[in-house]
């Protein structure tokens, strides 16, 4: 890159034309951005599997936003230039002669870039954001690039079409803009021009999102997520290290003993891990499905064979004990595989290098990575952990005891407990309690659940299933209870009557019965899925409280099965695409709340879809959840979006020295005024 004398590199300038350089940044028109790797690629390169390490970043400084010209849209134009940034770490034989100039230097530019007022570009500008905060530590807090608005094509296009976000750059351009350019002879030439066509790219994104009415959602919701997603991952969540290699020893004796169980009863040795052997031994040799009465066994996808899923062994569970084992053994495999091995393999180690030589260092921290443009609804996701995944509720497994007389032992595995704040710190977690059936409430304007909502006191679902099965609510049962809570969210999810009557134990028929009584019961609420069904029909799209949109062409299709999954799909975006709206709202706000004051500290670690959770100085506990809850509160009313729910925000805070520890706070009510 800096052997060609259209790129300045900032490393070779003396320090009268660095000064000159930054005074030009200032000036400009419009930053355009691209880091470089130590490949030569760039993030504007299809991704790879195994992404290199960043050696630099290429600044294009546009001075005239209006110039045009034939070629002009691959090229620099006249007054345009372009600064090689380099965030190489120095080797240690050349650390005593550091040159701190430019140090500040690229930092002032990356600060310039992240806080400037003046247009700022980048193509997954969150992974620079994250790169600069890692590479400028501790000099480049997360609280300076708060207020960072990079505008993101990648993200743009997503918002446009959420189901299709495109792979890389070249698919933007491809679809947005107009053909990629022809690949030249330099590779230098081919950078600097996708940086030049990066700028028209966007411009072309920007007038589309206005087009479709979405800017407002891109403009005060979707770009003021980036910082924040940057910040996530730039902070570190602790973990009980030594916790999780004893569980995940503990776990592996387990799956041994539960394999021994399932060949001695199933009369012979097989893999338990194999569905072709488990389909074998249990419909061929125990050929349990002729033991099977009035009950449909699922089959495989190509309907040839009897599955061996969940479902089944479900059904078959009473017939004999090798279902039962496999039950147990597929539960604890998927919390040693996915939530405690997962985990481990996922912490991170730091280098230190002595005479010459590099030792890895042991680490007992993670930093998940948040995926923005990952789900058509608009939430967000997590990798490498996948956070989201981890149950909120501990998992209870028996151990059984070879000792004639003695009891089972049981062990309580809680992945959430192995996560721990760092020290002088507590864990807090804000939920919002209910917010898709409150949202059902608000989008349905159905009178019962309404009301339901306005009675602060009230358990929802209990009173839920009171209406329901027409009783008092004191003669709710616990599993009344989670009946009600089941069949609601079936409801909002469209889920079928085959689904539900797997997930509550009961027949087809029994759980169809409770789905319809409920819509009985809350008749608006069929009214407001038929309106958005036929709304889906009539345009091809349905959006959310906040704008979001989704376009769902199979509504149309021939086939029935198509169109009924389109049609499902409508509903449920409109709820969960509305409830995803709310949390990245409360992320946002309470983010800018917490960067613009001088005294809270607080670090948002993880977004579990509802609930948020922090790492908090333990003397601003108690200030920051009344901060956190009255926030997140307040968004019953969003002005800027054009939001006004019809019923109350409710949210829960809870606080803990491990995540799986958490004890709810209780905070005084207040009321909450319209938020701009």
């Amino acid at each position: 890159m800096t052997s060609d004398p259209r790129v300045k590199d900032a490393g070779r300038l003396s320090v009268e034309e660095r000064v000159v350089v930054l005074e030009e940044a200032r000036q400009a028109s419009a930053l355009v951005l691209t880091m470089v790797y130590q490949d030569g690629t760039t993030q504007m390169d299809p991704e790879q599997k195994l992404v290199p390490l960043v050696c630099g970043v290429l600044v294009l400084l546009k001075k005239d936003l209006e110039q045009t010209g034939p070629g002009l849209e691959e090229r620099l134009a006249p007054g345009d230039s372009v600064v090689y940034l380099r965030l190489e770490q120095n080797p240690a034989w050349a650390q005593s002669h550091p040159d701190h100039n430019l140090d500040l230097f690229t930092r002032e530019m990356l600060l310039q870039a992240t806080s400037g007022s003046q247009l700022v570009v980048c193509y997954k500008a969150k992974e620079l954001l994250r790169t600069a905060l890692q590479h400028q530590r501790p000099h480049l807090q997360w609280k300076q690039v708060s207020s960072c608005q990079i505008q993101d094509p990648q993200v743009a296009a997503w918002l446009l079409d959420p189901a299709d976000p495109s792979s890389c750059f070249s698919d933007l351009l491809s679809k947005h803009y107009r053909r990629p350019p022809a690949l030249g002879a330099s590779k230098v030439s081919q950078v600097l021009s996708s940086l030049s066509l990066l700028y028209r790219l966007n411009m072309e994104l920007q007038s589309k999102l206005q087009a479709q009415e979405l800017w407002e959602l891109y403009f005060n919701l979707e770009l003021l997520m980036i910082p924040v997603l940057a910040a996530m991952e730039s902070h570190r969540i602790h973990v009980d290290k030594e916790a999780l290699r004893r569980t995940s020893q503990m776990l592996g004796a387990q799956m041994k003993q539960l394999e021994q169980e399932a060949h001695q009863a199933a009369g012979q040795m097989f893999l338990v891990s194999s569905s072709t052997q488990l389909r074998t031994v249990l419909f061929e040799k125990l050929r349990l499905q002729h033991r099977c009465e009035n009950k449909n066994l699922p089959k495989t996808l190509n309907k040839q064979k009897h599955s061996t899923s969940e479902a089944t062994l479900l059904q078959l569970q009473d017939l004999h004990p090798l279902p039962r084992i496999i039950l147990e053994y597929r539960q604890v495999h998927k919390i040693k595989s996915t939530f405690v091995d997962g985990i481990l393999s996922c912490m991170r180690g730091k280098v230190r290098t002595q005479g010459g030589f590099t030792q890895p260092i042991s680490e007992s921290f993670i930093s998940s990575t948040w995926h923005q443009t990952s789900a058509v609804t608009g939430r967000i996701s997590a990798k490498h952990p996948n956070f989201q995944a981890l149950p909120r509720q501990p998992v209870k497994i028996t151990k059984k005891q070879y000792v004639q007389g003695k009891e089972p032992e049981v062990v309580t595995v809680h992945p959430r407990s192995m996560f721990i704040p760092q020290d002088g710190c507590t864990f807090l977690a804000a939920d919002f309690c209910q917010v898709e059936l409150r949202l059902l409430a608000h989008l349905s304007s159905d009178p019962e659940l309404l009301r339901v909502f306005h009675s602060p006191q009230t358990d929802v679902f209990t009173t839920l299933a009171s209406q329901w099965k027409g009783v008092n609510k004191n003669e709710v049962s616990s599993e009344d209870r989670e009946h009600a809570k089941r069949i609601v969210y079936s409801v909002v999810y469209g889920a079928g009557r085959e689904r539900l009557s797997g997930i509550l134990g009961v027949s087809a028929e029994q759980a169809g019965h409770f789905q319809d009584s409920f819509l009985h019961c809350y008749r608006e609420v069929q009214t407001f899925i038929h309106s958005t069904i036929q709304q889906c029909h009539k345009q091809g799209y349905v959006v959310s409280i906040m704008g979001r949109r989704r376009t769902l062409p199979h509504v149309h299709s021939a086939d029935w099965a198509i169109r009924m999954q389109a049609e499902r799909q409508a509903v449920n975006f409109v709820v969960q695409g509305s409830a995803a709206d709310l949390c990245k709202m409360a992320m946002i706000r309470i983010f800018t709340t917490v960067s613009t004051s001088t005294s809270l500290s607080a670090r948002l670690l993880a977004q579990l879809h509802d609930e948020l959770l922090y790492e908090v100085d333990d003397s601003q506990v108690e200030e920051f959840a009344v901060l956190v809850k009255n926030t997140m509160e307040s968004l019953q009313h969003i002005d800027c979006l054009g939001v006004h729910l019809k019923v109350p925000l409710k949210v829960a805070v809870s606080s803990g020295k491990s995540w799986g520890s958490m004890s709810e706070l209780h905070l005084p009510q207040t009321s909450h005024s319209s938020s701009s």
